[in-house]
């Protein structure tokens, strides 16, 4: 409360970082303005939530699965012209995955009134997993993102033995709970999910197969309505953009991975890339799922020692050089296929991807930003498409985007310092 985002004063004196034992460092700090708390964990606004505030429960939403302390991502969606009324939706990171969504009113003196709340029934699309970053379409619904770690490691999910990776063994096990004891499918989980209705009584989550399935951190999608860009987190990883069959549909359409090209520079404070796009495959949702439930009904029972169950490399190696058998292997196993066709796959950390949307539209601000929490490991080893210098403190690039909303160039705008294990903050603070 008390901040005009739109109006800051440049001139606002900063604030020092507290030092580790002082009571500010036990609190948010604020140069202006004031907090207001919506929701704290364990509160359950009248009775709506009986579980509790980041309470992960079943699909029938009577047993309580898991606590959880992760949210990941706030979407506010006005609903009525001036935005005094809406919906603040949640998501939590866990595995399960979950998503609240909260009523707020503003008072005449700017604060917030807490109405009713909610957790999206995700049980019509299997339940979701680590609900991470997300966005908010131009059509006004919540973007949620799946980001399944494990979607290039397939073959583990129905391992018992396997508990190690996130999710793991016992992550599934929670799916299952939550699906009352169905045995969940992998090709089921690691997509971006739209709410759409979701100012309504029952907002309907919707599972966008087409978009791959990735560890998703967000989307964004252009002004035009068709092309959507994708990150993917974690360890060698790749980069995605999705055109849209139709405007404001994200039911059909093709799939591209990038490839870069790297500067003759190492060093990560000067190079940039030009990229170009490998074609995925096309495809929709309807057909998509028919591919993914031709693997249900495999559990535990039938896992085999150094086998697999679902999709084998093989294959993705026969499609890619062969063109065999149908796209499937672009949108189950979406970093493996994008490898096996040459795309980049060595990216470290991509997280949160973001544009100014009016900038976009009427190209005075046309750049797209992508923030790396890292660079290092695939993005440093010396090898491949990407071989820059190690930066632990992460970089933020710049991609100006084209007349027809394509991208082909990547620079770095925003460098960490030096790392420093030894410091209270191991990257520095200014």
């Amino acid at each position: 409360n008390g901040v005009d985002f739109d109006n800051l004063d440049r001139y606002l004196d900063d604030l020092d970082v507290p030092a580790a034992d002082s009571e500010e460092a036990k609190t948010v700090q604020l140069v202006s303005g004031s907090y207001q708390v919506l929701g704290r964990a364990g509160d359950t606004f009248s009775g709506d939530l009986p579980f509790g505030l980041g309470a992960i429960v079943n699909g029938a939403n009577d047993a309580l699965i898991k606590e959880t302390q992760n949210p990941d991502f706030n979407a506010f969606i006005p609903s009525n012209e001036d935005g005094s009324e809406g919906y603040l939706y949640t998501a939590f990171e866990d595995r399960p995955g979950s998503m609240s969504r909260i009523a707020l009113t503003k008072s005449g003196d700017d604060s917030w009134i807490v109405g009713s709340a909610l957790n999206v029934d995700f049980s019509s699309v299997k339940g979701t997993m680590i609900n991470c970053f997300g966005t908010v379409s131009p059509w006004g619904t919540p973007l949620t993102s799946e980001e399944n770690y494990e979607a290039e490691n397939t073959e583990h999910w129905n391992n018992p033995a396997y508990m190690s990776g996130y999710p793991n063994f016992a992550d599934v096990q929670n799916i299952q709970t939550y699906l009352g004891g169905e045995f969940p499918n992998p090709y089921n989980y690691g997509y971006i999910v739209e709410i759409t209705n979701p100012t309504e009584a029952a907002p309907l989550p919707v599972k966008h197969f087409t978009l791959g399935r990735v560890a998703h951190e967000n989307v964004v999608i252009m002004p035009d309505q068709k092309t959507v860009y994708i990150t993917d987190d974690g360890t060698n990883k790749g980069f995605y953009k999705f055109i849209a069959s139709t405007a404001g549909d994200l039911s059909a359409g093709t799939l591209y991975a990038a490839k870069v090209h790297q500067d003759a520079s190492s060093d990560t404070a000067k190079s940039g890339f030009d990229l170009t796009w490998v074609v995925l495959g096309s495809s929709n949702n309807t057909e998509i799922e028919t591919w993914i439930n031709s693997y249900d009904g495999i559990d535990e029972t039938d896992y085999l020692t150094d086998q697999t169950n679902y999709i084998t490399q093989a294959e993705i190696d026969d499609w890619a050089e062969n063109g065999t058998g149908d796209d499937r292997y672009a949108f189950l196993e979406t970093l493996r296929a994008a490898e096996a066709k040459g795309a980049t796959t060595e990216f470290r950390k991509m997280e949160g991807i973001n544009i100014n949307y009016k900038g976009v539209s009427n190209g005075t601000v046309p750049y797209m930003y992508v923030a790396m929490s890292a660079v290092e490991k695939g993005m440093s080893d010396l090898e491949g498409d990407i071989q820059l210098t190690q930066n632990s403190c992460g970089a933020v690039y710049r991609f100006g985007v084209n007349s027809d909303f394509n991208v082909t160039r990547m620079d770095p705008v925003v460098v960490g310092g030096e790392y420093d294990t030894e410091a209270l903050n191991r990257c520095p603070v200014d």
